[in-house]
């Protein structure tokens, strides 16, 4: 009797063969993905930190930390910390193609952008983006058309990283006015000003991009409202430069509590749609794009909120479980969803007296 040798699976093998590997394949995909997300959390952290190793020696060479934007005229901002940063963060050639003392726009809101600041303004550092946040690079935005501005459209590019200009409560979201934070417009700070102590006071926290559009639709997901912000009419408009009163004219005064902040800005008529544009120039010093508070937990679902470039600004990352924090001390550290908002906003005080007891 004559045996053939068989050269193939069978049918049944074969599927078992598929199985295994697809089992294999579903037990592998997860511990990849960790590994791929620790390390873009760590090249988070070391961006970070280059930034505030370079607010350090800005001081060094200023005696004073940067101030946030500047008003000469205007209450729409001018150049960003980021962008006074550049020296101190090896980009000393784009730093060169930026003139501090004449305004980056002409016009509100935003302004046109002024021919010798379009290129600086659309380039993309990779030490201002966060890897694990994957949206575009670049922002269109588009200008308005007061005060010699004429509703063009300006390219961006985006930043995950912002100044912290305090902890938000009451008026402190008002950051033409001091804050408690270790920023505002033209401030003077120095590092001595920091009382509550450089390794407990923070310089730098992340938040993700916008959406992409100037105005996106109502969200109706926790991702959505972590990308968008309430538009509120820009009814603080103020007759002086600074103005006289920290807030909102009709007296807008942030509750302690941020769920009572977000039903009232809801109810309120001064509500007028939604923003897409947080993040969206590290070159401008308007507080949607490069400044955050400590007001909204980390991660918050509770949009925020933005008149005229200010308003209420949270941190939130695509880590899992919590967001970067760079202190004051060059340290950056991870903080978790889970910290109470007592600590959180003592991370946000340079004065508060606050003692951290957990993180």
């Amino acid at each position: 009797m004559i045996r053939f040798r068989r050269n193939a699976f069978t049918l049944i093998e074969l599927l078992v063969v598929i199985a295994i590997i697809a089992i294999l394949i579903g037990l592998l995909l997860p511990a990849v993905q960790k590994v791929r997300e620790a390390a873009s959390r760590m090249k988070c952290q070391n961006n970070m930190k280059q930034l505030a190793l370079a607010v350090h020696n800005f001081e060094s060479a200023n005696q004073l930390l940067p101030a946030y934007s500047s008003l000469t005229g205007s209450n729409a901002g001018n150049f960003s910390i980021q962008a006074r940063l550049l020296p101190f963060v090896e980009q000393e050639n784009l730093r060169n193609l930026l003139t501090f003392d004449v305004s980056l726009t002409v016009g509100c809101c935003p302004g046109d952008v002024r021919p010798q600041f379009v290129v600086p303004a659309k380039t993309v550092l990779s030490l201002f983006r966060c890897p694990s946040d994957a949206s575009q690079d670049t922002f269109t935005s588009r200008s308005g058309t007061s005060g010699g501005a004429t509703g063009q459209d300006f390219v961006y590019a985006g930043t995950n990283y912002h100044v912290n200009i305090g902890t938000g409560v009451g008026t402190l979201y008002d950051a033409r006015l001091p804050t408690d934070g270790i920023a505002w417009t033209n401030s003077r700070v120095r590092i001595t000003d920091i009382i509550d102590g450089t390794s407990n006071t923070a310089a730098f926290g992340e938040s993700l991009l916008g959406v992409q559009t100037q105005a996106p639709p109502a969200p109706t997901t926790d991702a959505e409202r972590k990308r968008v912000m309430m538009n509120i009419t820009c009814s603080w408009i103020s007759p002086t430069i600074p103005p006289a009163v920290a807030g909102l004219n009709g007296g807008y005064v942030l509750p302690v509590d941020p769920a009572g902040y977000y039903s009232m800005s809801l109810a309120s008529s001064l509500n007028r749609g939604w923003s897409g544009q947080r993040g969206a120039g590290w070159i401008s010093g308007r507080e949607y794009w490069t400044a955050y508070q400590h007001y909204l937990p980390p991660n918050s679902n509770i949009p925020d909120m933005q008149t005229c470039g200010n308003g209420v600004l949270g941190s939130r990352s695509n880590h899992t479980g919590g967001v970067n924090l760079a202190l004051c001390d060059g340290s950056v550290r991870f903080v978790r969803d889970s910290i109470t908002l007592t600590t959180w906003r003592a991370y946000g005080s340079r004065n508060g007296g606050e003692i951290i007891t957990e993180e």
